[in-house]
């Protein structure tokens, strides 16, 4: 019998985050986050296994699976742990303007 993976406790959040999927990348919402995943609206239709980029807060570059996802949300493991809170640090959505 496999046992599942231990999940990580997760945190109710309302952040944003670049998805990069190589020719496309789309701000979404994330809507709960853990040191090894995130749980974010779906607006590119990503599929279960799809191999994807995060770009959120200050972290580095993030390397995701998409674990699940239905027409709504998605569910993502990250390829490493990642600070919390560097994840909540604020950074420039990629859909705004620069400033003048």
């Amino acid at each position: 019998m496999t046992t599942a993976p231990v999940r990580e406790t997760r945190s109710s959040v309302i952040l944003h985050a670049a998805i990069d999927r190589g020719a496309e990348t789309t701000e979404c919402r994330v809507r709960n986050l853990s040191a090894t995943g995130a749980c974010v609206d779906n607006l590119m239709r990503l599929t279960k296994g799809e191999t994807i980029h995060v770009i959120m807060g200050t972290l580095p570059r993030l390397t995701a699976q998409v674990m699940w996802a239905n027409d709504r949300l998605a569910g993502l493991h990250f390829d490493r742990t990642i600070d919390l809170a560097a994840a909540r640090q604020h950074r420039a959505r990629t859909d705004q303007a620069p400033s003048p």
